[in-house]
């Protein structure tokens, strides 16, 4: 009999898979030695992208070849998220570890039906997202593969100021080549944590739908009431941890994107061509892993003005009423994921925007590459 998979164990997986990542934060009861293990890991992880990318730029300035600097300004807008990403988590750990901490007591105390909704939305999204992390660690092994199948010495096409021939140099350059392709692959793998903190927003706002539709009483509506507040509290601080780390992810997809399926349309041996193309794929689906959850919290947000009114609110006195007219105010102003000025809010319909306008740029820097 397959094993079922739960919320639990999905928490427990993240934590693990995102280490290089550096995303996952701390519980609250972690001891100093913890703190400055995990503290002296991330800045490891940090200076060992901060190493790649000055070694990227340095040969990127050096080189002349249109083709491989689309190359390269693909690699490098995938090494530049990393330290970037690094540096964002770190700076929402206190509010991450809240929001996890209170994401892991919550199911520990749900009734059964709400872990029956919970196993739901895990049933929904585990498809898609079990299906990225695959791809992503295919991607990560045919870029590590590369010396194989090409003439390239190394995994990654970078140029050094001394020889590499000698050892152990040439042995430490190929672990940080491999370090840093690992790294790549976690930190697009780490949105996957943004995401589920997303769908458990939106599975507990499902949860509160059905609470007011089949309240009965005002000690009931007061109670809901309260928890509609919490929820909106948490959602807050949710959209607030992640938005930021969202925003560089659609700014860096676009590099990614375009990058790898100019380097993919080039003449390059297929073994390259694939490569890139898996990038490139990666590329958008990194935003669709935020704008798929995001949507349904928006949605389900939403809907508790609906869930409310379908209440037997007229059987009820006037402080009720007025209590429940807040609350359907309140839900005509969904809950989204969005920084002024810089990432509208997101959703399904920003998305195919998105992509559309990913496809104008790629067609846009073809011809102009054509034309020169």
């Amino acid at each position: 009999m397959e094993a079922k998979i739960t919320l639990d164990k999905v928490i427990a997986f993240l934590r693990i898979y995102l280490t290089f990542a550096c995303c996952w934060p701390l519980s609250p009861n972690a001891t100093k030695f913890q703190i400055l293990l995990h503290s002296a890991f991330r800045y490891f992880c940090c200076i060992n992208s901060i190493i790649y990318i000055i070694t990227a730029i340095r040969t990127l300035s050096k080189n002349d070849d249109y083709m491989a600097m689309m190359k390269m300004g693909c690699e490098l807008s995938a090494g530049l998220q990393i330290i970037l990403q690094l540096m964002l988590f770190a700076m929402q750990d206190k509010r991450l570890q809240f929001i996890v901490l209170e994401m892991e007591n919550y199911y520990q105390q749900a009734q059964e039906y709400e872990k029956e909704i919970f196993q739901h939305y895990v049933d929904k999204f585990k498809p898609f997202y079990g299906t990225i992390v695959c791809w992503l660690a295919m991607t990560a092994i045919s870029m590590m593969a590369t010396p194989l199948f090409s003439s390239q010495q190394f995994p990654l096409a970078i140029e050094y100021p001394f020889d590499v021939q000698y050892q152990p140099l040439k042995t430490i350059i190929l672990a940080h080549q491999l370090l840093t392709i690992y790294q790549s692959m976690t930190q697009v793998g780490a949105n996957t944590f943004p995401a589920l903190l997303l769908w458990f927003v939106a599975a507990r706002f499902h949860i509160l739908i059905i609470r007011f539709r089949t309240m009965t009483n005002m000690k009931e509506l007061v109670k809901y009431a309260q928890e509609h507040c919490t929820l909106l509290r948490y959602a807050e601080e949710v959209g607030f941890a992640i938005r930021y780390i969202a925003l560089l992810c659609v700014t860096f997809s676009i590099g990614v994107v375009i990058f790898g399926y100019l380097t993919f349309v080039s003449r390059q041996p297929w073994s390259v061509k694939w490569t890139f193309l898996m990038i490139a794929s990666s590329g958008f689906v990194e935003l669709y892993m935020y704008a798929w959850p995001a949507d349904y919290v928006m949605s389900l947000s939403s809907e508790i003005a609906s869930a409310a009114y379908d209440s037997l609110w007229y059987e009820n006195d006037l402080i009720m009423q007025k209590l429940l007219i807040n609350i359907i105010l309140r839900s005509q102003r969904p809950v989204t994921v969005s920084v002024p000025c810089a990432l509208p809010s997101l959703s399904m319909k920003y998305y195919t925007s998105y992509v559309s306008t990913i496809f104008s740029y790629m067609a846009a820097v073809r011809i102009m590459m054509e034309q020169e």
